[in-house]
């Protein structure tokens, strides 16, 4: 958080007015660069000015680290939130990076800048560190759409690679560089006078005329200066560049000092902030809170970081010239010490800085260790790009060599998204184990493991994915965490990956229970990260579609959208998954519209990222929203395409069952039923009314329905009719196929019973899509049913009116009061010339019970007998025919 706060000034500062002018003119107008060498007076003077700056100013000092866009983007956020400013709702105040870096981020994070009704600076200090880089390429992405009310000002020692240019010529481009930051010799008199340091007017000419005004040679003069004691000498003595003017007076400074501060000094330059229990860890002493407020009482070049003065950092061109010093005369104790930063940095979790002193180190193995065993933990998270860069250097013959730096490197192309990679760094890390102590070995083969499972989802093989993950598992369960930090994140990781595995695997119960346990396990201890919450509540999301249970499918979208839709992440690859259930759910609503967006969206999410178990779920959603859209033709292009983009992959049989499936009903729609039974032939096994096995029951008794063979149809969907639903959603295909088949039998009872059933499945879940795949008669069906039943009458009068029919009750004759169901069959039965005693004896009840439902019809339809009922059934469309006998009995 330190490096997102204005720095804090000094006691003693010579404000300059003028420049703090130009500045407020500046971000008022837009952006503001102010480009100068090092020690010009950049930092002090921004600084300066945002002290006084009416509005939020948010601060961020660059870091050589921030190379990468992922970190970068943490960083300015991270920057611009430590201030707020924003207005409840703003997405700047929630948005996060997606781990892995999508340049459509930048346009979010420009759109989320133009919304802000108020100006928000942002200081972006020390920005030539980043020159050339990846993150200097998406700040001017950024630049070119325009960031709104959010104000650049950039300090630099070299001008950026932005479009300069365009902003000057548009007037939104104020520049301060060398010749404006010179001090002028007012400017220079106050300072010295602040190091009570008086100087002739002559002496204050020559010092001026020597340093150019440059700000740190002034003041590296003041600080010598004051115990010189011979001024003009000293003043005289000085050379006539920068660069002598920085050396000259900084080996002054330091010669001035004592032994142990300037011990002190060295010990501590390796870090780039520094507290005091942390200068006592590198020191190895305890005066460390002492050293430091010596150093800013005597303005020694050390700036406070925050007003409780924890935190310190040094001057860089000051630090600079302590590094180059400990480097020259003491390598080894720099490595020494970039250890023990590394040790304090990990015991204080900041995982990632310990990492970074290990690479300064050049403690490879050691780097090595700690990414397997804790850092690595962070590939999960916004840090991965950073610690990817970190591993990058590796020497060759380390790599090549030793089991744990290979398997360090498998892990940083798992994260820059390497199979092949992967597979080669854990393939020769294998080969490497036998050397290592057994404790090692053992360590390095569960993060082995772990690899093996991820590496299988990589590769969309899912029974590798679900045997390797469950290894991986096994042996996590064995690790300590005091042994791998790392290892309750490398559990989640695999849990993740081996209920993804169950579900594309087709053991989708299984995969839900593991995905509901690791959500209410995660939610308990509020662990839930952003990219984890979008993997575990989209792929529920994806199972429940699956189901047909859209309520609460829809509920794990709404959270999934949440969370992207906060974080900025709606159109980047973490939220492919959610806009895929999305796209599932609107599709049995057969909400073709909303359908054919959550698509579009999907597909621009993954971009070009090669999900292909989501890839392949979205073509299959497509030609299945063409037959929705009356398109058979676009939903055949849709199937072929997809089979030409997985030509190279061997389609797990869950996906390819499915793919079959489609296939099917693109032959349905094209009026070929008799091929879907050869496609769906029975010598495939008989189905176990599993996923997707119901729904190859409901498509071949469809195309029994279709070749005008309705007792087919029947036998085939029995099975689905008895005792709970297998999934909502073949099991509304087989009631609605039973209601058709009865109907094409003349059964109007058994008819009306099996709509009942399908609509009493279907209405609370809003499953449309197979009444309106079901044509005309089964709107004659459901206006009748909606005459006479309004159980869900809203839900109905929907499907009529998309069907094309009336969907307004009042336009014909209503009953008093809906019918049951057992007075609906009893109704069917009465044009026939059954006694009462026959009807009983037909339905299973007793003849005292036919007569009270008769007693009841008679009073609904206003009737005083059996024939006017039959009548006003006839008037209200309930009955269809003359008084065939039917068999009210069947599935």
């Amino acid at each position: 958080m330190v490096r997102s706060l204005v720095p804090r000034l000094p006691g003693r500062v010579v404000r300059r007015a003028r420049l703090e002018r130009i500045l407020e003119d500046g971000v008022n107008a837009g952006t503001v660069l102010v480009s100068a060498p090092a020690g010009s007076g950049k930092t002090l003077l921004l600084a300066s000015w945002a002290a006084s700056h009416p509005g939020p100013v948010a601060w961020l000092s660059v870091e050589c680290e921030d190379a990468e866009p992922t970190q970068f983007w943490s960083r300015v956020l991270d920057s611009l939130r430590a201030v707020g400013g924003f207005p409840a709702g703003s997405l700047l105040a929630t948005m996060r990076v997606p781990p892995s870096f999508d340049p459509r981020f930048v346009s979010v994070f420009a759109d989320a800048c133009g919304r802000l009704p108020h100006p928000v600076v942002l200081v972006l200090d020390d920005m030539h560190l980043l020159a050339g880089t990846p993150a200097v390429q998406s700040l001017a992405a950024a630049v070119r759409r325009g960031l709104g009310n959010v104000r650049l000002v950039i300090a630099t020692r070299s001008d950026p690679a932005l479009p300069l240019q365009r902003l000057r010529l548009s007037g939104q481009l104020t520049e301060i560089r060398s010749e404006a930051l010179r001090f002028d010799a007012a400017e220079a008199k106050q300072l010295l006078a602040d190091h009570d340091v008086i100087l002739e007017p002559a002496q204050m000419q020559t010092l001026l005329a020597k340093t150019e005004g440059w700000a740190a040679g002034l003041r590296l003069a003041a600080l010598s200066l004051r115990t010189s004691n011979d001024v003009e000498a000293t003043v005289e003595a000085l050379a006539g560049d920068e660069r002598s003017v920085a050396d000259y007076f900084a080996e002054e400074v330091l010669a001035n000092q004592d032994p142990a501060l300037r011990r002190f000094l060295l010990d501590t330059c390796v870090v780039g902030r520094i507290s005091a229990e942390l200068a006592d860890a590198l020191t190895g002493r305890t005066d460390g809170q002492q050293f430091l407020v010596r150093l800013e009482r005597d303005n020694l070049f050390v700036v406070a970081l925050n007003h409780r003065r924890a935190w310190y950092r040094y001057h860089q061109l000051f630090g600079d010239l302590l590094r180059h010093r400990l480097k020259t005369q003491d390598p080894e104790r720099r490595r020494v010490l970039h250890r023990r930063a590394a040790r304090w940095f990990a015991d204080h979790g900041e995982l990632l800085e310990a990492a970074r002193h290990l690479r300064a180190a050049e403690d490879w193995l050691g780097l090595a260790r700690f990414v397997l065993r804790a850092a690595g933990a962070e590939i999960l998270g916004p840090e991965r790009p950073a610690l990817v860069a970190l591993l990058r250097d590796a020497p060759a013959d380390l790599v090549g060599g030793h089991a744990e730096v290979a398997a360090a490197a498998a892990v940083a192309a798992y994260a820059e998204y390497d199979p092949v990679g992967v597979a080669t760094h854990m393939a020769r890390a294998r080969e490497l184990l036998d050397p290592l102590p057994p404790a090692d070995a053992r360590l390095t083969e569960t993060v082995l493991v772990t690899l093996d499972a991820v590496l299988a989802w990589m590769k969309a093989d899912p029974s590798r994915q679900v045997g390797a993950a469950r290894e991986a598992i096994r042996q996590l369960e064995g690790v300590s965490p005091a042994d791998m930090p790392a290892a309750p994140v490398y559990r989640i990781a695999a849990g993740t990956v081996l209920a993804m595995g169950k579900l594309w695997s087709g053991e989708l119960d299984a995969a839900e229970a593991m995905l509901a346990s690791t959500i209410s396990a995660l939610a308990a201890r509020s662990a839930m990260t952003p990219v984890l919450a979008l993997h575990l509540h989209g792929n529920t999301a994806v199972l429940m579609a699956m189901a047909g249970r859209l309520r609460a499918a829809r509920r794990e979208v709404d959270l999934g959208l949440a969370v992207a839709d906060e974080l900025g992440w709606t159109f980047l690859p973490p939220s492919a998954t959610v806009l895929l259930a999305e796209s599932m759910i609107r599709l049995l609503e057969a909400d073709i519209e909303a359908c054919s967006v959550a698509v579009e969206r999907g597909h621009t999410s993954l971009g070009e990222f090669r999900d292909r178990y989501t890839e392949t779920s979205f073509g299959l959603v497509q030609a299945r929203l063409a037959l929705s859209a009356d398109n058979p033709p676009a939903a055949r292009a849709h199937l072929g395409q997809l089979r030409q983009r997985m030509s190279d992959w061997v389609i797990p049989r869950f996906l390819a069952e499915w793919y079959e499936l489609v296939e099917a009903e693109i032959l349905l729609a094209e009026g070929r039923a008799h091929e879907v039974a050869a496609l769906l032939s029975a010598e495939k096994g008989p189905p176990d009314l599993a996923r997707p096995g119901a729904h190859r029951m409901v498509l071949l008794a469809r195309s029994y329905l279709a070749t005008d063979e309705p007792r087919r149809c029947l036998e085939l969907v029995a099975p689905l009719l008895g005792g709970a639903p297998i999934d909502n959603g073949p099991t509304v295909d087989a009631w609605l196929l039973a209601a058709l088949a009865h109907d094409r039998l003349r059964g109007e009872g058994e008819a009306e019973v099996a709509l009942a059933h399908a609509l009493a499945v279907s209405a609370p879940e809003g499953i449309a899509r197979p009444f309106l795949l079901a044509g005309d008669r089964v709107r004659a069906l459901l206006e009748r049913h909606n005459r006479v039943d309004d159980a869900h009458h809203e839900f109905v009068s929907m499907l009529v009116g998309k069907l094309g029919g009336t969907a307004d009750r009042s336009e014909a004759p209503q009953l008093l009061e809906p019918l049951t169901n057992r007075e609906r069959a009893v109704l069917l039965l009465l044009p026939t010339m059954m006694s009462n005693a026959e009807i009983a004896d037909e339905l299973f009840v007793s003849v005292n019970t036919v007569k009270a439902h008769l007693k009841s019809l008679y009073r609904k339809f206003g009737a005083t007998s059996r024939r006017q009922a039959v009548v006003r059934a006839r008037e209200l469309g309930l009955l269809s025919g003359a008084g065939t006998r039917t068999t009210p009995g069947g599935p």
